[in-house]
Parts: structure tokens; sequence; C-alpha cells
């Protein structure tokens, strides 16, 4: 149900809320994802329902746009919508008393505070469920969540648990490395790891001193060039020890191996593999995929902490 989604026509009414939601190129017809995380897989949605094809700047509209006989994953456009609405304000998340967290402004990470005696925020009309808390929509966004099997009756549905573990707001406090199912699922991909990914699981969680050593010519190789780019007075970091850049290495893998979570693990369907694969979005910054990522590798490679 996670990849394939409700008996609704939710995949249209999905098109219609991410095609007038998604900021419009100033001066190209099409979407412009602003190198931010919200339209960048908005866009990746819209191509990938058949409405456009991507563009190192977002999105274009097709002349003749129409869904593909082979839906993208249910779960994964989900991610796309619910991340667009949180953007546009059109969607909160609440603490248990229905309070909206506190507001982060400018590029400081102001936070904004409500003056005593001001007017309180609009109570949540998205009821709590289990760990899932309770939220505030648009009221025009409603019939989109539902359609999507996301809300019934004005709370949330078991259905959207497997979605919105992958959200997991800060306000609602979610525990989920201790819930049993995650244990299980964690479990579950360290032993069914594809051959393919074992191997590159492998590979990268094999730093060599040859890795280290190359990886310290190519600095000093970029130092070289700063200095003849900004001359010998300016103020250019040193080399890294090799400790440091050790750390540094195993921090970039890091980052490769939450990729391949992000493109072939989904917490319903475990690794996926050929068609399902091509069906899956790439939702980065996806929390519950890099959780995975720590436990299946502390599970395979123990003796290896930098990469759990």
């Amino acid at each position: 149900m996670s990849a394939i989604g409700p008996e609704t026509n939710w995949a249209s009414e999905a098109v219609e809320f991410l095609a007038d939601t998604l900021p419009r190129d100033p001066e190209r017809d099409g979407w412009n994802d602003k190198a931010m995380t919200a339209y960048q897989i908005g866009c990746e949605a819209l191509v990938a329902l058949g409405q456009a094809q991507a563009t190192d700047w977002g999105a274009a509209p097709l002349a003749a746009p129409a869904l593909p006989a082979v839906l993208p994953r249910w779960d994964d456009i989900c991610i796309a919508v619910l991340g667009l609405a949180a953007q546009h304000r059109l969607l909160s998340y609440r603490n248990a008393e229905g309070n909206a967290p506190p507001e982060n402004t400018g590029m400081g990470g102001y936070v904004v505070l409500r003056p005593d005696g001001q007017i309180p925020d609009p109570a949540p009309n998205i009821g709590a469920v289990g760990a899932l808390g309770p939220a505030r929509a648009a009221e025009d966004l409603l019939p989109l969540l539902e359609a999507l099997g996301l809300i019934a009756e004005g709370h949330w549905t078991e259905l959207a648990e497997v979605v919105l573990w992958r959200v997991q707001p800060h306000i609602w406090g979610m525990d989920l490395i201790g819930d049993p199912r995650f244990k299980a699922a964690a479990e579950l991909a360290a032993g069914t790891v594809p051959q393919e990914i074992q191997v590159a699981f492998d590979r990268m969680v094999a730093i060599s001193d040859q890795d280290v050593a190359d990886a310290i010519a190519r600095q000093e190789q970029a130092i070289a060039e700063s200095r003849l780019r900004f001359g010998p007075k300016a103020r250019i970091a040193g080399l890294p020890t090799p400790d440091r850049t050790r750390k540094s290495l195993a921090f970039q893998r890091c980052n490769q191996l939450d990729w391949i979570f992000f493109r072939r693990w989904r917490l319903s369907d475990g690794w996926l593999k050929g068609p399902q694969a091509l069906r899956a979005l790439e939702i980065f910054h996806d929390p519950l995929a890099i959780q995975i990522r720590r436990a299946v590798l502390a599970r395979l490679y123990p003796e290896r902490p930098e990469f759990h």
C-alpha cells in the first residue's frame, strides 16, 4: 500500500497542488526550485508524475503532460506534498497542547516568540494518533490530504505513519530508534543487503592510508593553486593532519551511504530492486533513511563506529 497508495485519484490531485504551489520561474516557462529542498523534491515529483522534464533550475512543463502508466511511489509523493505544504505554511505540526513551535526567521535563525496576550495559534484540525502528534492544515489542503489517505475524520490515519516517520517533526519528539518496528526493519535491512550494495558498503567503509594520502595531496594542490591566485600573503588554511583527513573522508562517505538508502530503501518494502527502485524519488534529508543507515552499518561493521 505504501508504494501504490489508496484507491483515489490522489496522483491528479497531487499534480494540481504541486503545479499551483511550486514557485514559477520569472523568466522561463516552468517551476524554479531555488535550490531549496522542498522545491527540489516538488519539481522531481512533477517530473515523475509525467508533467514536466527536469532542468538544472527546476522543471519545465511538457507539451503533452500525462500521468505515467506506472505511478511513482505514493509515499514519496506524500513526502513531496507535505514538504511543500510546510514550506508555504499551509501545514504546521503542533505539540500535545496544540501549540506551534517558535518561529525561526532570518539567516541567523532568530527565534520569534509570541508576546503574552497576543492571539493564540488556530487550533489543530488534524488530531493526534499514537506517536503522531496534532497538526494544523489550511482548509483547502485538507481534501488533498484525505485523497492521499493521510487523514480521515479529522485525524492522521494508520497509513500516514509510514510517511510521517520520514518527516519526524521535531515538536513531536518521536523516538523511532527505540520502536520494535524500527529495530525489526534494521535487522531485516542488514540481513538482506543486495550484492551490489554490499560491495559498495565494503568499499566505502574501508579508508586506506592511500586514500588519506591522496586526499592530503589534493588539498595540498588546492592550497598551491589558491596561493597562485590570491598571492603568498593570503590567509589560507594549512594542510589537515592524517587523522583529521581520515575523519573528513568518513564524513563524506557517510553522506554517500545515506544516498544509497535515500534511493534504494523504504520502510514498508525494504531494499528496492529493478522496477521498484525506478518508481522511487530521491528524497534526500530523509531522517528515517539516515537512522536506518546508521543502524545497518552498526550491525554490519561494529568495528567502524564512525559510520554508525
